[in-house]
């Protein structure tokens, strides 16, 4: 063997595995303080713009997947039991499910599915709060929707009204445009609106931009408060296939803002 040979190769060898150590340490030392400083400057700008972030501002993977949307399958002759207490005959060259009895209705359309169900025991759905969402997850999971689907509901009422608002998810995230909403008048009506669409699974990957760029770049308005910033899905435009990771931005005036979290662009 040609131990100076050897010798040299072991010797390129190393020099090889040191170069590439030093670029790694290079690279993890730069990325960090380049974050940290954008961050900074990111403070900074909103304070010079009196814009004041009482949010947490959460990190999410840079790497997101759209998802895409389906048609959400139900059962017709399970719902018609539910409301109507009895199945109803349905014509199969029927393309607007909608049928009504008497004060009832079911009516399932592209985006929605629109239920006005008269119940016999409003009294105790009224009793209280915690009593009325445990009918309305129980009344739910009978259409298909579990509580493991939905993110805790948004409860408001009055002498005359019930109402609570679900969102569904999607891998722990909100889909921002899939909403249930279900409210209890006094006379025992119940109206339901739920999506008739599925969030069915990952379609590709982008780069999502970071809530710090989206609150320098969003184009916000001065002098606001800003309580909650969270990500989650949304469809840009009614009718897509598609949804892509939205940024959300609540103010503590109520007003909401969305942005395409892949492009920045300000969503209506």
């Amino acid at each position: 063997m040609d131990w100076s040979k050897a010798k040299t190769i072991l010797i390129i060898t190393f020099l090889i595995l040191n170069v590439f150590m030093l670029v790694m340490i290079v690279f993890t030392s730069t990325n960090k303080p380049f974050t940290d400083d954008y961050i900074k400057y990111s403070t900074d700008y909103l304070s010079s713009r009196n814009i004041e972030v009482k949010a947490n501002v959460p990190e999410v993977s840079r790497y997101t997947g759209k998802v895409l949307y389906s048609t959400r399958k139900y059962d017709l002759n399970a719902l018609c039991r539910l409301v109507f207490g009895k199945e109803i005959a349905l014509s199969e060259n029927q393309e607007v499910f909608n049928i009504v009895v008497g004060e009832e209705m079911v009516m399932l359309l592209e985006d929605e599915l629109y239920i006005k169900d008269k119940i016999s025991d409003e009294e105790l759905w009224f009793s209280d709060k915690k009593t009325y969402e445990e009918r309305v997850l129980k009344y739910l999971r009978n259409l298909g929707f579990n509580k493991s689907d939905l993110f805790p509901g948004k409860f408001s009422e009055t002498e005359q009204l019930k109402e609570i608002v679900f969102d569904v998810k999607y891998k722990n995230l909100r889909v921002y445009d899939q909403q249930i909403t279900v409210q209890l008048n006094k006379e025992g009506i119940l109206i339901t609106s739920a999506p008739n669409k599925l969030v069915k699974k990952d379609n590709g990957s982008g780069e999502v931009i970071s809530a710090y760029q989206i609150l320098v770049m969003g184009g916000l308005p001065s002098n606001i408060v800003i309580d909650n910033i969270e990500i989650g899905y949304r469809r840009i435009s009614e009718g897509d296939l598609y949804g892509v990771p939205v940024w959300r931005i609540q103010l503590d005036d109520g007003t909401t803002m969305f942005y395409n979290g892949l492009t920045g662009e300000r969503l209506n």
